[in-house]
């Protein structure tokens, strides 16, 4: 009798878990469905399609192999973009957590009209690249441009300054608005986390004698680590997949223009589809590897914290 009621029980555990995993797998279908569509099958099909010759002025898409990658280590501009491109991530992502954060932290202390402050930062965000573009470009102007007219009230020679005939000022000029536009999703993500901090810990922090500097560095940031791990991968992606901003201030000058820009180039006016593919295959996995690094380094750190 114990034997059958066991091996019932059993029959029993097993059908539930069946009927569990068919739910949680019915759960999540919509989901991989749409990744599958939008994300995976799109991605396999430019890996494949990278490893032909397709050329709207060449008959057929011979196989090729590696032909397009190898053609990218004797491409002298493209060692010029990825040069820009690095920059441009490097200040971005840098200028982006830090005065998010910094952000974050400001707007955390606002207890009255705190969601009118957030619908202005968020504004730069929900506003087109290129309109944010537009915008500075008036703003970087030599003439009228309102950056000049402020410099040149405060008595310093800017007057009719051209922001974009030297290279490093044009880099600093293009990721100004980058960032601009960007660092309203960084204040969201990490201004969510610092919601989420118990009240009792800071107050326990206050009776110890911690300083509000001191709150914000023993208290605050480890326990927004993982939110910022969050920005930081969207801060990169974003930067690597920069193109609006540098369109539009600077053009196809290849003093400012990211790998992005060079893919637009090689593909719609180079009409080199195949080698635009390789192109993108490369930046996609590039800025995949460097965002897991510092992803995992601060998920390793919040674990063992």
């Amino acid at each position: 009798m114990t034997a059958f009621a066991s091996e019932g029980l059993s029959s029993k555990r097993g059908v539930g878990f069946n009927a569990d995993t068919t739910l949680g797998l019915l759960l999540i279908s919509p989901i991989v469905i749409t990744m599958a569509a939008l994300v995976f099958y799109p991605m396999g099909r430019t890996v494949w399609d990278s490893l032909h010759r397709v050329n709207p002025m060449q008959a057929g898409t011979p196989f090729v192999g590696l032909e397009n990658y190898a053609r990218m280590l004797s491409d002298g501009q493209l060692a010029t973009t990825w040069s820009n491109t690095l920059m441009y991530v490097v200040l971005a992502v840098i200028a982006e957590t830090v005065f998010g954060v910094l952000s974050a932290a400001l707007i955390n202390q606002i207890k009255v009209g705190r969601q009118w402050v957030l619908a202005a930062v968020i504004l730069p965000w929900a506003l087109p690249g290129v309109v944010n573009s537009v915008i500075w470009l008036w703003i970087y102007q030599p003439g009228a441009g309102l950056l000049n007219g402020i410099l040149s009230a405060l008595g310093l020679p800017f007057e009719n300054h051209v922001w974009f005939n030297d290279r490093t000022s044009a880099i600093v000029a293009v990721t100004i608005v980058h960032v601009w536009r960007m660092m309203p999703l960084t204040i969201v993500i990490v201004l969510a986390a610092m919601q989420s901090i118990p009240a009792h810990l800071y107050e326990a922090a206050r009776i110890d004698g911690a300083t509000r500097f001191q709150m914000f560095g023993l208290v605050t940031l480890p326990l927004v680590r993982s939110a910022i791990a969050v920005a930081m991968t969207n801060a990169t992606v974003n930067a690597f997949n920069l193109f609006d901003e540098a369109w539009v201030l600077a053009g196809a000058s290849l003093e400012t223009r990211p790998v992005l820009v060079q893919i637009y180039l090689e593909t719609f006016q180079n009409l080199r589809f195949s080698y635009g593919m390789a192109l993108s295959v490369v930046i996609t996995l590039v800025s995949l590897l460097i965002s897991l690094v510092y992803v995992l380094r601060v998920y390793r750190n919040t674990r063992f914290d």
